[in-house]
C-alpha cells in the first residue's frame, strides 16, 4: 500500500493528527550499549574508540533512520548526558564519508535543535533531572507544532496535548518512560536491552501500536544491508 505518501482532501486533518511526526531516543544505554557519561568518555575520546561497537546496533540504527527519512518523520535525542559527546558519537555513526550522505543531511544535522540535554532546559549536562518531560515537550514544540518553545498560551497547551500523541520515545529507564506516559506521551516505549534489532522485533510484536505506526519497518530492517557489506 503506497497511498500514505499522497494526501487526500477527505480526512486529511484526522490523518494528520494521528500521524507520528517525531521519534526521540535516549542516548546512553539506548542508542549506545554503554553509559558514556558514567565511563567519563570525552568528545575527544569518541573518534579513537570503537564507536560502532559502543553503539547497541549501529547498522540497525542507520537502517531505522533511513526508514524514518522515507516516512518524513523527524528524529531527535533527549539525554541527561553531555551534548558534545552525543554530537560526536552521532557524527561518527552517521558519516557522510562512509556512505551515509543521505542520512547525514537528514538525521541530527541541526544538532542544536535535535539534541536536547539538561543545559537546554535549565539543568546541567551530565546531571539527572526528575524526568524527561521538559526535554520531550521542547522537542515536540519544535518538531510537531513548529512553535516557539516559550509559547505557552492556552491554545498552545491544548495543541501540545494532541502533539504528544504524535511522538514515539525510546528509553532504557522505566521511570522516564512512565513519567512521559503520564504526561500524555502514549508511545513512550521502555527498551531495557537498548535499541537494537532483537529488542525492536520483540517490541514490534508485543506492542500492537508499533505495528500500526511502522507496518513495513520490521520487514525492511530485517533485510537491511550493513555498512560493512556496502564497503566490501
Amino acid at each position: 500500500m503506497r497511498t500514505s505518501s499522497h494526501h487526500h482532501d477527505e480526512n486529511t486533518n484526522d490523518d494528520d493528527d494521528e500521524r507520528i511526526k517525531l521519534v526521540v531516543w535516549d542516548f546512553d544505554m539506548t542508542i549506545l550499549r554503554i553509559h558514556s557519561f558514567a565511563k567519563r568518555i570525552s568528545a575527544l575520546d569518541v573518534p579513537r574508540r570503537d564507536y560502532e561497537r559502543d553503539c547497541a546496533d549501529a547498522n540497525f540504527f542507520r537502517a531505522f533512520l533511513r526508514e524514518m527519512k522515507q516516512k518524513s518523520i523527524k528524529v531527535a535525542i533527549a539525554s541527561f548526558g553531555k551534548r558534545e559527546v552525543i554530537e560526536t558519537y552521532l557524527k561518527c555513526l552517521v558519516d557522510g564519508k562512509k556512505g551515509d550522505e543521505d542520512l547525514a543531511e537528514y538525521a541530527f544535522n541541526e544538532k542544536k535543535k535535535s539534541i536536547v540535554t539538561p543545559n537546554d532546559v535549565g539543568g546541567t549536562d551530565g546531571c539527572s533531572m526528575k524526568d524527561k518531560s521538559r526535554m520531550l515537550d521542547a522537542l515536540t514544540k519544535r518538531y510537531v507544532l513548529s512553535m516557539n518553545e516559550e509559547d505557552i498560551s492556552t491554545s498552545a497547551s491544548s495543541s501540545l496535548g494532541k502533539a504528544r500523541k504524535q511522538v514515539v520515545f525510546f528509553d532504557d529507564d522505566e521511570d522516564n518512560v512512565n513519567a512521559a506516559k503520564k504526561l500524555g506521551y502514549a508511545y513512550a516505549v521502555h527498551t531495557p536491552n537498548a535499541f537494537e534489532r532483537e529488542s525492536w522485533r520483540e517490541l514490534y510484536w508485543k506492542i500492537p501500536k508499533l505495528r500500526e505506526l511502522f507496518p513495513e519497518v520490521d520487514e525492511n530492517l530485517t533485510h537491511s544491508k550493513t555498512r560493512k557489506v556496502l564497503q566490501m
